[in-house]
């Protein structure tokens, strides 16, 4: 009978631990912010791609940023259709935008492996100022663009950041993200 009722409490705990490592790692869809001081954000989800962006809010916690939420923006198990996605954010919170893909085609055997794994993830973090109107990269960052600016699925990144060559202030290092166990960084 001892056995049994050990049984139990070792599996409740670990179905425990179990949940909550998923909680961390399964992000929620991102919903707007509704604030008059709202920024908006618009990133491209190119034409093929397969993959997740996700877009986090960070907190200061001791020498490192701490992950404090985690929002899936879009993702695709297949090969994207193109699309521009656009959200608006509360300003003044340290943000960051990832970009989750695998390192080779799927499903053809081809994935490269590199010292991250089978998995590349590119990050660009800025920190939201009210009314403006941002569009985020994995690859080249994160630049301010005017309200009247049109992003289609024909947008080519490195044009716009050739136009706009201004990185955004203020910023915070994304590179000085704290790491966890379970959920990431």
């Amino acid at each position: 009978m001892l056995l049994y009722s050990t049984y139990h409490k070792v599996t409740a705990l670990f179905s425990v631990f179990l949940l909550a490592g998923c909680s961390a790692l399964l992000p929620l869809d991102y919903r707007n912010y509704e604030g008059k001081d709202a920024a908006t954000v618009v990133v491209k989800n190119p034409k093929g791609f397969v993959g997740t962006f996700y877009l986090s809010i960070y907190e200061k916690k001791g020498a490192c940023f701490n992950r404090a939420e985690r929002y899936e923006l879009d993702s695709n198990f297949f090969p994207s259709e193109g699309r521009v996605l656009t959200g608006k954010v509360q300003p003044g919170r340290l943000m960051a935008f990832q970009q989750l893909n695998a390192t080779g085609p799927w499903g053809d055997g081809t994935q490269k492996y590199n010292k991250a794994g089978y998995v590349e993830s590119r990050w660009a973090s800025f920190i939201p100022q009210p009314g403006k109107r941002y569009f985020l990269d994995s690859h080249y960052g994160v630049r301010e663009i005017p309200a009247d600016y049109a992003v289609t699925v024909y947008t080519e990144p490195a044009k716009l950041f050739s136009e706009f060559k201004t990185p955004v202030e203020p910023n915070w290092d994304a590179t000085n993200r704290c790491h966890h166990l379970i959920g990431g960084s």
